[in-house]
């Protein structure tokens, strides 16, 4: 099989393991091929992937044993998920240790990690663990403690932590609300602990928030917008925020 293909087939199959479909355009422009090119992958693999109405579906089987599904999996702005994913997956290099944060865009990032990479990454959260294991040159580094199976976190209430002993290259942070005056917040108070933690330990603190996300305030607060060196979005982000970044010297990457 041709390398770039099988490596076209296994990043639509990763992409399609959070939502049932994909648009074709979408997928090529992602993949930066032609839908010509992208076409005459999907007609080789029939018995995997098809192509209904513009949008490209796994074909249903029984699926593997063991497989996982994130419970309830947040599908809401997918596109400009995956576009941050794709944009924030060029700061790694080889050697870098990086914290990815629990949540759905998360995800989404590593599927943009190139597989011969090799770097150390660390979690604290199921549906993130399982998108890394398929990284075969990530040494994997997974927060414990006990399982909230709302949004797939494992908490610790212990003073220390295995982050404790870890100095961070890239800390991926997510967030569901990001406000000028309330600061970044999240859905849940047992994310709070391990973001504070990463976000002092971290060289880069970089943001990860769809335009959705702004303006927005949620229940548990655990950082300030000056707490980012960066922030990844999408073209859609207030400009207001644009400006407020600019102004403080804080990198937009959109």
């Amino acid at each position: 099989m041709d390398q770039k293909k099988a490596e076209r087939l296994k990043l639509i199959q990763q992409a399609l393991q959070d939502q049932s479909a994909i648009h074709l355009r979408e997928m090529a422009a992602l993949l930066e091929v032609s839908e010509m090119t992208l076409r005459r992958d999907l007609s080789k693999y029939g018995d995997q992937l098809r192509l209904l109405g513009g949008y490209i579906t796994r074909v249903h089987d029984a699926g593997e044993p063991g497989e996982y599904r994130v419970a309830e999996q947040d599908t809401r702005h997918v596109e400009e998920k995956r576009r941050i994913g794709k944009l924030a997956a060029q700061f790694i290099k080889a050697g870098d240790t990086a914290f990815f944060d629990c949540g759905t865009t998360t995800p989404f990032v590593i599927d943009f990690i190139p597989d011969e990479l090799e770097f150390t990454a660390v979690c604290s959260s199921l549906n993130v663990l399982l998108k890394l294991q398929q990284k075969p040159n990530c040494s994997i580094v997974l927060c414990g403690g006990t399982f909230h199976r709302k949004n797939q976190v494992f908490e610790s209430a212990a003073d220390t932590s295995v982050l404790d002993q870890l100095r961070l290259t890239w800390a991926f942070v997510s967030a569901a609300g990001v406000s000028q005056e309330f600061g970044v917040t999240c859905f849940n108070l047992n994310e709070v602990q391990v973001k504070q933690k990463v976000l002092r330990q971290a060289q880069q603190r970089v943001l990860l928030a769809d335009h959705s996300k702004f303006d927005n305030v949620r229940t548990a607060y655990f950082a300030t917008l000056a707490d980012f060196h960066c922030v990844v979005s999408d073209k859609k982000i207030p400009r207001a925020y644009r400006e407020a970044f600019a102004a403080a010297g804080t990198q937009l990457v959109v």
